[in-house]
């Protein structure tokens, strides 16, 4: 559905184990670069074409949905910026009732953005008050009034009953950002 857009790695064919299609498994072609990580120095351009991606994504009725995660967004060796991990993205109907929830979420894809831009090149949200550059949708605040605690109570239960430690969170865990994060950094 994104095969020619740009910033987007293709689709690569089916992929195969042992002679057999794995019809779970998904494969796209390789881009060379980095996960975006705090302190890169990105080209004004960098947002741009991200947003730009982003729109067309909507245009074509996609949200992608895990923007929140850095990671998410290589900053290609060619300095552009391309979109990975496309597990949680959704493609719905643009008609009501369904067409409502879809763009609930690719507003959600725009409030991810904006925080983005505002963490990298804060320069380009010159003169705009950062309470309505950082509004979160309804959807997020509600996610948050039950996800924030529930988590803090597992957290505090897996401590108790020893499997974790410290704050509970897993040590074990490591992001995909963080593995290929270059030493000293």
């Amino acid at each position: 559905m994104l095969g020619d857009v740009p910033n987007v790695p293709n689709w690569s064919g089916d992929v195969h184990a042992d002679g057999a299609i794995q019809r779970h498994a998904v494969a796209h072609v390789y881009v060379p670069g980095e996960p975006l990580r705090k302190g890169d120095r990105l080209a004004p351009e960098f947002f741009d074409q991200l947003r730009e991606t982003l729109a067309e994504m909507h245009r074509r009725g996609i949200a992608y949905v895990d923007l929140h995660k850095r990671e998410n967004i290589l900053v290609g060796d060619d300095g552009r910026p391309h979109l990975i991990d496309f597990q949680i993205g959704q493609s719905l109907p643009t008609w009501w009732p369904v067409g409502v929830l879809l763009r609930v979420l690719q507003r959600s894809d725009e409030y991810h953005l904006r925080k983005h831009i505002l963490n990298f090149r804060p320069e380009l949200f010159a003169g705009v008050p950062t309470e309505k550059i950082l509004r979160r949708p309804l959807w997020i605040r509600m996610h948050r009034l039950v996800a924030v605690p529930f988590r803090t109570l597992r957290r505090k239960l897996l401590v108790m009953a020893a499997v974790r430690s410290g704050r509970g969170e897993a040590a074990s865990e490591v992001f995909p950002e963080e593995g290929v994060r270059p030493a000293g950094r």
